[in-house]
């Protein structure tokens, strides 16, 4: 599979970010161990508040593409370092 990149690689933390609005998201794990990224809904999805939709576990250098709703965001925990997320779409 080819993919196309949309953005700059931007290291997840503790902070949601929906990575420039993305639906296909290409995690990359740079660190030691692995890496739990957690994909969370917005506020206008479930109202109320955000709500865990799922997680994803990524290896060091074992890139995953993920595909998630443009408003969901990603986040790691605060002591993770080394995971990095980029914007993509599919090429073919």
């Amino acid at each position: 599979m080819v993919f196309t990149i949309k953005s700059s690689a931007a290291e997840l933390s503790d902070t949601p970010s929906t990575v420039s609005n993305a639906n296909r998201v290409l995690l990359q794990h740079t660190g030691n161990g692995f890496a739990t990224v957690t994909i969370k809904s917005d506020d206008t999805f479930q109202p109320g508040s955000a709500a865990i939709q799922g997680t994803v576990i990524v290896r060091p250098n074992n890139p995953v593409v993920i595909k998630k709703d443009r408003l969901f965001t990603l986040e790691v925990g605060s002591s993770v370092s080394g995971c990095y997320a980029t914007s993509v779409g599919v090429e073919g």
